[in-house]
């Protein structure tokens, strides 16, 4: 850093770590033809400046996974396939849930992918905007029936 730089960051205060801290789990490793698509959709994004295209696949053991498709407003984003479970299991028992939690679901290709998702999963019933609150989101009773089953 030059000295320029190091002057002016004098006494500006370090940025505050946020609540939210994205999932650590690895992205699905699997060869595009492992998944079914059983249903696509399509769904504005969250800040309603585009129009968001998904899909609705599931595995040969019967689990549902999720991906991204299309974007028509541009904006990078990754077409990789997340489990229900994994999704399930970084948003259960979060108060509030905001595209952050998602993060770590991805191969960090780009930061849109998890808002992407959270917008179809809003689409689909899943998660839902927090009253009075326009970026938190909780998931709905839907989504804890959908829930995957416990391990034993």
């Amino acid at each position: 850093m030059s000295t320029k730089a190091k002057a002016a960051t004098k006494g500006v205060p370090a940025k505050a770590a946020t609540k939210a801290q994205p999932a650590k789990t690895a992205p699905v490793e699997a060869p595009e033809n492992a998944f079914k698509v059983i249903k696509t959709g399509s769904c504005p994004s969250l800040s309603d400046t585009g129009v968001l295209s998904f899909d609705v696949g599931a595995d040969e053991a019967g689990e549902t996974y999720y991906r991204i498709t299309a974007n028509n407003a541009g904006g990078f984003f990754s077409k990789e396939w997340v489990a229900w479970s994994k999704i399930y299991a970084v948003c259960n028992g979060q108060e509030s849930i905001t595209s952050i939690l998602f993060r770590g679901l991805f191969r960090g290709k780009s930061v849109n992918t998890a808002g992407f998702l959270l917008a179809a999963l809003k689409d689909q019933g899943l998660i839902q905007r927090k009253k009075d609150k326009s970026r938190l989101y909780q998931l709905t009773e839907a989504a804890h029936k959908k829930a995957p089953a416990p391990k034993a």
